[in-house]
């Protein structure tokens, strides 16, 4: 039976009902799991397993999926208590967990979702149609952008569900249980990825500060919040949007920014040069809008410019060219000749924030909100009576996206702890939005989301699809553990060639701490001798790969659980005949 959603904020380390009940049933299944394979257990001593799927864009999307169709094949999904993923591995668990009984129907769902993914049926119309409502509202933000644009068009699908319509498929026992992860862009910011509180958790039931204890109903995820309750109910925030906040860093700033910026060219030039007969001419008619448009753009391009080292002489040349003929020699030229000269004096930082000036400075000059909060109706003011319904709507869109572009905003949505009494964590309490971004920019592994002692995890089965050090995920574990004094097993005493990994690393310690069974995703045995060359062929950012190159890539993965069967296996009866102590 599902639970009852409530409107009130939750402050407590203890589980969510509905994960407590869903688990519990979950337990029966794992139960009989178990004795097919000879183990016998009673009902208060079922370990509990928690398979982990790194980040790593498309890559780790389809390594995900395919390393569940083995554990299916090896009959040990169903030994699984939870499911656990960050960035990529999300976009394939958001889509698996669409259907009630997907774990009982995953080799039909993997022939399904490589056909979906092997077939261009996205619309850039679509895109452009579903980014305009929330640009309306005032906490749009790249991840908006990012969900209609790149994970719309990777996925070949815009979910618009909820996560709290995934409870069908978490609760009656079926499938083992979901748990996203995400961190607090501010926090990773000024604390770090080792701090617990910059860790942030989506279960199909709640959202919260895993560390905090501090949790929200999922149905009233992005709603106002004033002293632990519900203010206003916020718009639904859709599955696809949460698979752009949990997957929103697979690449660099730069790689993301060009992305970005080449978007927003795409869509201006096929939306508004044909929208409703509106021609060039007539755009152009009107300066402010044209001119704004084109400086905004540039100072885009001197973004990336800062970001990538190139020469920007070009884009200072076409940016005075513009502010010269909307007012000559104002003070944004001015400034523009000022920045252009001390350039190549100053860091990347500095560059980056002399472009936020200079943008700042051009609104004024040209009414048009470029890096200033404000409501849309702010915008273009002397232009809106030219450009009504539909047209100015897209117009609005591409603006406050510049506008995210320049101040790299991502995920902010409202704080259901703003004024929140008896929180500890007296930063969230004074603020009224938080940002939260993708977990991959901290540990690309949620593996402090499984360690929460009241999940009482016994196995951490983690599976690394990450790009470079195929180590890193662990050993910054083992750091953040260290740290805020959680039990796992020391990692150290394993010769750990990143270059040349083998395909299992088993981490064992004391009672006190789960153990971890470790996969890189291409090693010296599913592609020996070809490490490199895989790693190459299946970068992060990338929108798409050819046919047989996804197949290729599922087998990888699946070769990476038929290999080490027995080793899982051995694993498991270890943990059953000598279960850990768990004290929470």
């Amino acid at each position: 039976m599902a639970t009852k959603d409530c409107d009130e904020v939750r402050l407590s380390h203890d589980l969510s009902e509905g994960e407590i009940k869903a688990t519990r049933k979950r337990r029966e299944k794992v139960l009989m799991s178990l004795k097919t394979f000879g183990i016998r257990c009673d009902q208060n001593n079922v370990p509990n397993i928690a398979v982990l799927g790194s980040g790593g864009g498309l890559r780790a999307m389809i390594s995900m999926l395919g390393t569940l169709v083995e554990l299916k094949n090896q009959n040990f999904l169903d030994a699984v208590t939870y499911l656990c993923g960050v960035s990529g591995s999300t976009w394939c668990m958001s889509l698996l967990y669409g259907e009630r009984k997907w774990s009982e129907n995953l080799m039909l769902l993997e022939k399904e979702l490589c056909k979906q993914l092997s077939t261009f049926s996205w619309s850039i119309w679509k895109a452009e149609e579903t980014l305009e409502e929330p640009s309306k509202d005032e906490n749009y933000s790249l991840t908006d952008f990012w969900a209609s644009c790149l994970v719309y068009q990777i996925l070949q699908q815009f979910d618009e569900h909820e996560l709290a319509d995934h409870k069908d498929a978490s609760e009656a026992g079926i499938n083992p249980y979901p748990i996203y992860a995400a961190v607090d862009k501010d926090q990773l910011s000024e604390k770090g990825p080792y701090f617990p509180g910059t860790w942030f958790e989506f279960t199909p039931h709640e959202a919260g500060y895993t560390a905090l204890g501090a949790f929200v109903s999922t149905k009233y995820f992005g709603s106002e919040f004033a002293e632990g309750k519900t203010k206003k109910k916020g718009k639904k925030k859709s599955i696809c949007y949460m698979q752009g906040l949990w997957g929103s860093a697979i690449g660099s700033m730069e790689e993301n920014l060009k992305y970005i910026r080449d978007w927003i060219d795409t869509l201006f030039q096929r939306r508004l040069y044909t929208h409703q007969g509106m021609t060039s001419s007539r755009l152009e008619s009107d300066p402010n809008i044209f001119m704004a448009y084109q400086s905004a753009v540039l100072l885009l391009d001197l973004q990336l410019c800062a970001l990538s080292g190139s020469d920007p002489k070009e884009v200072f040349k076409k940016l005075l060219n513009i502010l010269s003929e909307h007012k000559g020699k104002s003070a944004s030229y001015l400034l523009c000749v000022e920045v252009g000269k001390t350039w190549a004096m100053k860091t990347k930082k500095e560059r980056m924030q002399s472009c936020l000036e200079l943008a700042k400075k051009i609104e004024k000059e040209f009414g048009v909100c470029l890096v200033e909060e404000g409501a849309p109706g702010r915008m273009l003011q002397l232009s809106r009576h030219k450009l009504q319904g539909s047209l100015w709507d897209i117009l609005v869109m591409l603006y406050k996206t510049i506008q995210c572009a320049l101040t790299w905003k991502w995920g902010t949505t409202n704080n259901f702890l703003y004024n929140c009494p008896n929180n500890q964590s007296s930063y969230l309490v004074k603020n009224k939005i938080i940002s939260l971004i993708d977990a991959g920019l901290a540990i690309n592994s949620a593996y402090p989301l499984v360690l929460r002692a009241q999940r009482r995890t016994d196995l951490i089965i983690s599976f690394d699809f990450s790009s470079g050090d195929p180590f890193e995920t662990i050993k910054r574990t083992a750091t953040y553990c260290q740290k805020n004094g959680i039990p796992f097993p020391k990692i150290e005493d394993q010769k750990l060639d990143e270059n040349n990994p083998s395909d299992c690393y088993i981490f064992r310690g004391d009672k006190s701490c789960p153990t971890v069974m470790h996969f890189p995703l291409f090693n010296n045995v599913n592609c020996s001798g070809k490490i490199e060359e895989y790693r190459k062929r299946f970068p992060t950012f990338s929108v798409s790969f050819p046919h047989g190159d996804i197949k290729d890539l599922l087998e990888k993965a699946r070769l990476n659980v038929s290999n080490n069967s027995q080793k899982i296996l051995q694993e498991i009866k270890r943990l059953v005949s000598s279960p850990r102590a768990n004290v929470v």
